[in-house]
């Protein structure tokens, strides 16, 4: 995103504790410690790379308070209880800037059935297809290319990036952001097996999307079975997640890519789990559980756990597993040579 914001710019956004040096022009990036150059501003919050400050080219640092650093000529040092916090308010400052450049308007080339409901201030771009009895909440803007299903409810302030399918009857709380290529209410895999043949059972519930979700590129959630999926207010949900029908998530949960969900599971409060986990169909994964990356859960959970393995298992229990198959090639050569 294009900027331009002065030092006092961003010390009444960050307030930071305390300030050294003696630049004077404007920050128009953000770089890493390693590819910042003039005009940049960068940040630590990450000890691995403290030595990288003393060689960093950026006009303006963020730095934890009392961190041993004198700024170079030309440069702002600004220090702060939380870089990587004070780094977060200026991006959210950058990106409300870059909103105002959005024109509230509606193509000419979208398609809006006259049933539809739109609130004030509504941006929907080219070939946007919006069918009958579908409502759309203010400020929120909408992508080229959305579907947006018959009978579906858009909150507001809700941010649609291009080519994303909401199928019928959705339902998509306020503050949402869904990216690229998302799927709401595509049908649940659902079928019985009658006279030899997969017969495919109708999904007839839909999706229920709570307030302040995000949801990644390409990640697909299913319509229920009947009644309905439903994402809690809060939950993050990274690029290429699978979600089945009839799942529940609860709020404030964080999703890494490429998990998939069977269907009918219900996910607890504040749970967090790792990119390419698996997790089987009918389970009760509870509050808190923390699932480490690439494990397959094929029981309920109780709260607070954390689990990691393929089958998943408590996590000091997974480590020595993991320790002893290191050694069992070992083992065997031992074996292997007693008479």
């Amino acid at each position: 995103m294009r900027f331009q914001l002065s030092p006092e710019e961003i010390q009444f956004i960050v307030k930071p504790e305390q300030i050294y040096g003696n630049f004077t022009g404007n920050i128009t990036q953000i770089a890493s410690l390693q590819e910042a150059q003039f005009g940049s501003l960068s940040f630590l919050a990450n000890p691995k790379y403290m030595r990288s400050v003393v060689t960093a080219q950026a006009s303006l640092l963020l730095l934890p308070k009392n961190f041993d650093y004198a700024p170079k000529e030309n440069q702002t040092v600004f220090f702060c209880e939380n870089p990587s916090v004070s780094l977060s308010k200026i991006c959210q400052h950058i990106a409300k800037l870059n909103e105002h450049l959005i024109s509230h308007e509606i193509h000419s080339s979208a398609i809006i059935h006259p049933t539809a409901k739109l609130a004030q201030n509504i941006s929907i771009g080219p070939y946007a297809i919006i069918e009958e009895h579908a409502s759309i909440g203010k400020n929120t803007v909408i992508g080229a290319g959305v579907f947006i299903g018959n009978h579906s409810s858009i909150g507001h302030d809700v941010k649609i990036f291009p080519n994303v399918s909401i199928m019928s009857f959705s339902k998509i709380g306020d503050h949402v952001i869904l990216h690229s290529g998302v799927t709401i209410g595509s049908d649940g895999f659902g079928f019985e097996k009658i006279d030899g043949y997969h017969k495919k059972i109708p999904q007839i519930g839909n999706v229920i999307i709570e307030d302040y979700v995000d949801i990644g590129a390409n990640t697909t959630i299913d319509r229920a079975r009947f009644a309905s999926t439903v994402i809690g207010q809060g939950t993050k949900i990274d690029n290429l997640v699978q979600i089945g029908h009839n799942v529940k998530i609860g709020k404030n949960c964080i999703i890494i890519a490429q998990v998939g969900i069977a269907g009918s599971t219900t996910i607890g409060d504040n749970v967090t789990i790792g990119g390419q986990v698996g997790i089987a169909g009918h389970l009760h994964i509870a509050d808190s559980t923390q699932i480490g990356a690439q494990s397959g859960v094929t029981k309920d959970t109780e709260p607070h756990s954390v689990l990691l393995g393929s089958p998943a298992a408590p996590y000091k229990e997974a480590v020595r597993q993991f320790a002893s198959l290191a050694k069992l090639p070992e083992v065997l050569r031992k074996f292997s040579k007693t008479p």
